[in-house]
């Protein structure tokens, strides 16, 4: 397969005109000019560029996105509790994994690190159910104490995957406040080479007192789960709004990965994300939806959230607060998620990576304000084809309906 346009390979520098041949799930070639041959897709007109990646978001939340009001512990409580527990119907899990997929390809977004249920049978479902094929790192949540009984059910660390390895299992518990210490040792225990953590960290001032006051022995949350082994180069720490200086350089030093979420911060008043203490300390960062805290799932979207918070920031805390360029967060949810999630051939325009592709064809000129158009004015109808793994996929209606 030929795809022709103008080839977004990296975001500081002018798209060049070119073409792809894509074959079975790789780029096989790249050139700049006409293509040798009729492309199949694409033109002079398009933009190609990579599959957006989402660094954290839960897919159980899918229709339970926008229910604002209360603050994180009263919101899970009272919104996600009660979407996760539908998960105990087999049938219905299967439909909620489709709905999200199908959103998450209408959105651009053509891999993922996630959460599934705490169902035993979550794992199975998503087998099943995850159509088109998009790549993810996921997990059952674990959880132990802190939510419904129903949601306590038995951790599953192992389960099978596909053989075209698009799918990788993570480990996944929760958070500290439903995670107990024997919980977080099991955890440990189960951990194997290659597998990611995924997890939550000082995303709201009441979760950080109340994980204080549950273990009174650590010197602080992050070392709740260092004490466990847990903090990794493989480890996924969603939010971290509310970090100690000694919490930013233990996480520096094990070089595990914070996931900011912008969108998320805001929309339940957690906070705003000091990016300047996570460079200063050069920490690892991803960029995340956080469905369905992040009401969201346009990455372009949440690039532009991440932009504006750091301008709130400037304006309100910290009058030289750095802010990234369009360019900056353009790269992150492409090449910066990919290599953040361990995939070295995501996120990339170059012969050998991953062929999870966007054809593009946006409603103003290409200029020396490209990227920040697209992200400041973005609309999921600028995508006109979305390849993945290799192959044209259509985008289902908005409407969601299954058959």
């Amino acid at each position: 397969m030929i795809l022709a346009g103008r080839l977004l390979i990296e975001p500081d520098q002018p798209p060049r005109l070119g073409w792809m041949g894509v074959a079975e799930d790789r780029i096989a070639e790249v050139g700049f000019g006409k293509p040798f041959a009729t492309p199949d897709l694409g033109g002079e007109d398009h933009l190609i560029c990579p599959g957006f990646i989402d660094a954290h978001l839960h897919i159980p939340q899918i229709e339970v996105a926008g229910c604002d009001g209360p603050d994180l512990l009263h919101w899970l409580e009272r919104v996600i509790y009660p979407a996760e527990a539908q998960w105990k119907n087999h049938a219905f899990a299967c439909r909620q994994i489709r709905l999200a997929h199908r959103r998450l390809l209408q959105a651009g977004t053509l891999g993922y690190a996630g959460y599934l249920s705490s169902h035993e049978h979550a794992p199975e479902c998503l087998i099943k159910a995850a159509s088109p094929p998009l790549r993810a790192r996921v997990g059952q949540t674990l959880m132990d104490r802190g939510a419904p009984d129903g949601l306590l059910e038995p951790g599953r660390f192992d389960f099978d995957i596909p053989a075209d390895g698009r799918i990788a299992r993570s480990i996944n518990p929760r958070f500290a406040v439903s995670c107990s210490d024997s919980l977080l040792a099991e955890v440990r225990r189960a951990v194997r080479d290659g597998v990611f953590i995924q997890t939550h960290l000082a995303e709201a001032p009441d979760e950080c007192e109340l994980v204080a006051g549950l273990f009174p022995d650590d010197e602080h949350y992050a070392g709740v789960y260092d004490r466990h082994g847990l903090l990794t180069e493989r480890t996924l720490l969603a939010h971290c709004v509310h970090l100690t200086e000694p919490q930013w350089l233990l996480i520096a030093r094990r070089r595990s990965v914070v996931v900011h979420c912008p969108t998320a911060n805001t929309f339940l008043s957690s906070g705003l994300f000091d990016l300047d203490a996570a460079r200063r300390h050069g920490v690892r960062l991803a960029l995340g939806s956080d469905l369905a805290a992040g009401p969201d799932l346009s990455m372009p979207r949440v690039a532009r959230a991440m932009i504006e918070t750091a301008k709130v920031r400037a304006m309100t805390i910290a009058p030289d607060a750095y802010v990234p360029t369009p360019a900056d967060a353009w790269r992150l949810i492409t090449t910066g998620n990919a290599e953040a999630l361990g995939w070295p051939d995501g996120g990339r325009l170059e012969v050998g990576a991953a062929a999870d592709l966007l054809l593009l064809r946006p409603p103003f000129p290409v200029d020396d304000h490209l990227i920040a158009r697209l992200l400041y004015t973005w609309r999921d109808d600028y995508i006109v084809n979305r390849i993945v793994a290799g192959h044209p996929i259509d985008c289902p209606p908005s409407e969601d309906t299954d058959p």
